[in-house]
């Protein structure tokens, strides 16, 4: 049982959202972090690796790891210095916020080790090969029982960490994120008007909010706008995709550029490598429809987002994206390039189905709160 005569020590190994505060893990850290901080039931402590300029770090103790300049693995002896001079004062729990955990791990000064790991993507997601992700998905997979609690974004995370990593069912916690509070129907002529300011877009516009990755299945979308255009002469949507490619070299030179170059309507696919975080909102709004053709997720944060903003949705009927969605989205087979173009079309032209898509996105985006995810995740560490 944990000392009830003082608040128990929590380690929140919160380098994962320095100066990254709208990226997908980093989001998700911060959004904890910010609402457990609200709460005095604990004693928290924020480990990272540097100093930053993030007024978060003043609101609890901050530990910032001993430095070490090395050619390779400075991090990861850095971690260890942080194990052993911590060693005879133990935390009552670690949480790690993402997958990524180096050997040795497991002698954290901890009585309770929580790692958050998402889902099963860096398996079952089809990418490039990357020696640190080969490295840290073999440590999940071999040294995963000092682990005391998994934590994923949705039921079918759980079932996918359980089969790709070995975990024991009972050791995993599917914990929805966040997110339907942070967005809201914005009127529709004023959202154009900040987008068509901001980023020189005029609508209408069906939109994708994607990284340039092969498992986010961009070229997919963009052949069947192809096809929707093609067959229906009388859409004149644009196709915006709001993403970057997370590999080295030039967007432009991607495979979803060049897929959109060799479009009739290439003029009418637009790229925005980066929105800024208050504009999103008014980007989605403005949008007529939401396609996000994904075929690997252990949530799907934009289909949230989507959904707030008051925008109808068409997903994957893969992976999480059927329960995230519920009865509010489409679902479809994303590699159905005719069927995905189709129901582009059906639901850009039915305004009944549109009203009663919107209707019941805005009240299931409800469902996922940050202030829920807090909730349940801080009940975890007693």
């Amino acid at each position: 049982m944990i000392n009830s005569e003082k608040k128990p020590k929590i380690a929140l190994m919160s380098y994962v959202m320095d100066n990254r505060k709208t990226k997908g893990t980093a989001l998700y850290a911060r959004k904890l972090i910010e609402g457990l901080l609200l709460n005095n039931r604990f004693d928290y402590y924020l480990v990272h690796y540097d100093k930053v300029s993030d007024s978060i770090y003043n609101k609890s103790n901050e530990i910032i790891m001993p430095k070490v300049k090395l050619p390779y693995g400075s991090h990861f002896i850095s971690q260890l210095l942080f194990f052993w001079k911590y060693r005879k004062e133990p935390f009552d729990v670690v949480h790690w916020f993402q997958p990524r955990l180096y050997p040795f791990f497991w002698l954290v000064p901890a009585k309770k080790i929580i790692v958050t790991v998402h889902g099963a993507g860096d398996i079952t997601a089809p990418t490039t090969f990357v020696l640190s992700r080969s490295v840290f998905n073999y440590i999940l997979k071999h040294f995963h029982k000092s682990i005391d609690i998994i934590i994923v974004d949705s039921s079918h995370a759980k079932q996918e960490v359980v089969r790709h990593y070995g975990f024991s069912q009972e050791r995993v916690r599917s914990i929805y994120l966040g997110r339907g509070e942070d967005f809201k129907p914005i009127d529709k002529e004023l959202a154009r008007s900040i987008v068509k300011e901001k980023y020189t877009i005029a609508s209408p516009y069906i939109l994708d909010v994607s990284r340039l990755q092969p498992h986010k299945n961009v070229v997919s979308l963009i052949e069947a706008y192809d096809i929707m255009r093609k067959k229906f002469p009388d859409h004149k949507e644009k196709l915006v995709i709001v993403g970057s490619s997370v590999y080295r070299g030039r967007d432009e030179d991607s495979l979803e550029h060049l897929t959109a170059n060799k479009s009739n309507f290439s003029t009418d696919i637009i790229f925005i490598s980066f929105v800024n975080h208050g504009d999103l909102n008014a980007v989605y709004s403005a949008s007529d429809l939401f396609v996000f053709p994904s075929l690997d997720e252990g949530f799907g944060l934009p289909i949230i987002e989507a959904m707030g903003s008051g925008v109808p949705v068409i997903t994957s009927n893969l992976t999480s994206m059927p329960e995230i969605g519920g009865e509010a989205v489409i679902t479809l087979n994303p590699l159905d390039l005719d069927n995905l173009a189709l129901t582009m079309h059906n639901v850009l032209t039915d305004k009944l189905l549109q009203e009663k898509m919107i209707i019941s996105g805005l009240n299931r985006a409800k469902e996922f709160t940050w202030v829920k995810m807090v909730e349940e995740t801080e009940n975890l560490y007693l």
